[in-house]
């Protein structure tokens, strides 16, 4: 049986930032471009909430629940009937950039358009997606009822202790049963991009006897995900402070600035969010391949690709007679 290498595995991502480097930006580009969009729509309700609370303030009057409802409900209303739709919009991009990534490792000759497509793969994920979140939550509803009758049990007898470590290993036991779950799963999206065929439960048997090397990289990934979280956070924070020094006109001015109306606000801040956007594009296609990738390569690992059948040569005719 076919060994997952853990090092290529974790490394994956990292080799896709260095040979297609473009194509890491394009899948931040269309990460950043969906964001951009959602806040261009939902920035007009928060606008008019802050309105309606600033000149609340001004007046000398608190602002009531009914006057901030009121200032909030034509937003409300325009937004109730797209909600839905962004929703599927929002896990279509997600699928679609995860399937790119995802190609890059298993069909790494399909690199057009920077391996997004919208075709049978992306779709399965997106019904996927669905089905997941309801399944997942009636899952851990019906393995807890028993430990939830422990614990009442146990609270009724005054056993306040046995009744918090009863409910401290109910934690424990849904926590790894989900991560061995996923686990088990963790091959579903690759075998999908592979050959545009819906897979499920024949995944769960792919992943049998690689589940611990498994582990091992999620456990990396999420290593290096904290030390990437302290990196970004600390430019992010910098870069604020940076744009509200310069917007106010030094932080001293900063309290007396956010008592400006909002649209001047928005305005002030608008090219610091310009610069916020661009730097997120290479770090959104970089966290993308990095924490995407490894999956598909360790499912590389476990099933290689097809060799191509060698081509027969024609038998050799033999040559005629002479008269």
């Amino acid at each position: 049986m076919s060994q997952i290498s853990i090092g290529s595995a974790v490394g994956a991502g990292f080799g896709l930032i260095g040979r297609k480097p473009l194509t890491v930006l394009a899948w931040g580009v269309v990460r950043i471009a969906f964001v951009a969009s959602l806040i261009a729509l939902l920035a007009p309700m928060y606008i008019a909430l802050v309105s309606a609370v600033s000149q609340s303030a001004q007046s000398g009057a608190q602002p009531t629940p009914e006057a901030m409802r009121d200032a909030m409900m034509p937003q409300l209303m325009a937004l109730q009937g797209s909600s839905y739709l962004i929703q599927i919009v929002g896990l279509l991009v997600s699928s679609v950039l995860y399937c790119a990534v995802t190609r890059s490792i298993v069909h790494p000759e399909r690199g057009a358009f920077a391996y997004l497509r919208v075709g049978a793969a992306e779709l399965f994920m997106v019904l996927l997606s669905f089905g997941a979140g309801f399944v997942v939550a009636l899952a851990i509803m019906v393995a807890a009822i028993p430990f939830v009758i422990v614990i009442v049990i146990l609270a009724m007898q005054k056993m306040v202790a046995a009744a918090i470590l009863v409910g401290v290993l109910a934690a424990l036991v849904l926590i790894v049963a989900s991560i061995y779950i996923l686990l088990r799963f963790a091959f579903v999206v690759p075998m999908m991009v592979e050959d545009g065929q819906f897979h499920l439960f024949d995944a769960w048997s792919r992943t049998k006897g690689h589940v611990g090397a498994l582990f091992v990289i999620g456990l990396c990934l999420m290593l290096i995900a904290l030390a990437a979280e302290v990196v970004i956070g600390a430019f992010a924070i910098g870069l604020g402070v940076a744009a509200l020094g310069v917007s106010a006109g030094g932080l001293a001015n900063v309290q007396a600035f956010f008592q400006l109306p909002p649209p001047t606000i928005l305005a002030r801040l608008a090219p610091w969010l310009v610069v916020y956007g661009v730097a997120a594009i290479p770090i959104e296609g970089c966290f993308m391949a990095i924490f995407m990738a490894p999956w598909a390569q360790a499912y590389r690992d476990v099933t290689p690709p097809p060799q191509p059948i060698p081509a027969v040569a024609p038998p050799i005719q033999p040559l005629p007679a002479a008269p």
